[in-house]
């Protein structure tokens, strides 16, 4: 009998493919056993491609079908409403993309329900395995707790626009159309919002999301934003503890590159941040880290050219097989769509 962590797989578009199932396929203490996915001819390509032995229409005939340990199901988060309480009430883990969905209400009502299953949901912000952010967050927080380069001062984020793919290439598709089934309405954006503010909010969680997320890691602790910029060039806010931080999201970005910097300042130390395009596979970050008041104290680590989605995609089946705590939960995801609400009540009172 294998021991191996049996996963299914919900959705396979072109994150499905290229960032998780080309990520999953790769690691031995897992197998992935069925996929669920409305576009018949797409699916059956596919599986042939993954060695997938079964393929189901929707997530609900593979649950009923299907021993499973747990559930990686990647789709537009608009639907996430629809689909992962059936995956969280079946009691198996899950794992999707971010943002956990688009209203913190929902969001809520997912994460209480998976603390009552007992089960894991693993919200995606792999950016949080990126080896360069690892190495940042065990030195941020060596310094916190030892008080030995002062007090945590200033975080600075920058992300303009840029090419997020790294010309990957493109995934499988038969060119054929889901069929539309029960319960897959997409979920309602903030009835609060006016419509304008509501395309803005949904394209910040859609993009934004992740620094967002980000910040907090880095921090160690929470924080609320004070400050939209009118143009939504970037915000401003203060953690729990009264750091100020700074989102830095238009102006001087290259398109056809990546340039996301994280900046985390303290009183005789600062620990700088580079991360890679997400889909750039061989590139696990940069850090440097500086110490003393003079910062010419200089180290510049190591860091592991591992890929952020295949690292998170192992440290989700770790956490499946031995119960390890996961690198971020839903309440993290709640947390980030209240910051993004602050964000667009700010914008939308000008």
């Amino acid at each position: 009998m294998s021991d191996k962590v049996r996963i299914g797989f919900v959705g396979c578009g072109y994150m499905g493919q290229k960032a998780h199932l080309d990520s999953f396929v790769t690691i031995p203490e897992c197998e992935i056993v069925a996929l669920a996915e409305g576009r018949t001819k797409t699916a059956e390509m596919v599986a042939a491609k993954y060695r997938i032995p079964r393929v189901y229409p929707d997530h609900r005939v593979m649950l009923a079908t299907e021993k499973l340990d747990a559930v990686v199901a990647i789709m537009y988060y608009g639907l996430h409403h629809a689909v992962v309480p059936d995956l969280l009430s079946a009691g198996v883990h899950v794992l999707t993309e971010k943002p956990i969905c688009v209203r913190t209400d929902t969001a809520r009502r997912m994460a209480e329900l998976a603390d009552a299953k007992g089960v894991i949901y693993y919200v995606g912000y792999m950016k949080r395995s990126t080896p360069a952010v690892q190495t940042a967050v065990r030195t941020i927080g060596e310094w916190k707790a030892s008080g030995e380069f002062g007090k945590l001062r200033y975080l600075r984020a920058s992300m303009p626009p840029g090419d997020w793919i790294y010309n990957m290439e493109p995934p499988i598709s038969a060119g054929d159309a889901p069929p539309p089934y029960e319960g897959q309405a997409l979920e309602e954006l903030p009835q609060w919002l006016d419509p304008d503010t509501q395309q803005t909010y949904n394209a910040f969680v859609n993009y934004y999301i992740h620094q967002v997320n980000l910040i907090r890691y880095l921090l160690g602790e929470d924080y609320k934003v004070t400050y939209v910029d009118p143009s939504n060039a970037m915000l401003s806010g203060v953690s729990d503890s009264g750091v100020p931080i700074v989102l830095e999201m238009q102006g001087y970005g290259l398109r056809n590159a990546w340039e996301e910097h994280y900046r985390v300042v303290f009183e005789e130390g600062k620990v700088e941040v580079d991360v890679p395009a997400p889909m750039a596979r061989q590139r696990g970050g940069e850090v440097s880290i500086f110490r003393g008041k003079d910062l010419q104290v200089v180290e510049s680590p190591v860091v592991p050219s591992h890929w952020c989605f295949l690292e998170q995609a192992r440290h989700f089946v770790r956490c499946v097989a031995t119960g390890e705590r996961p690198r971020s939960s839903p309440w993290d995801a709640v947390k980030d769509l209240e910051v993004s609400e602050q964000h667009a009540r700010l914008l939308s009172a000008g």
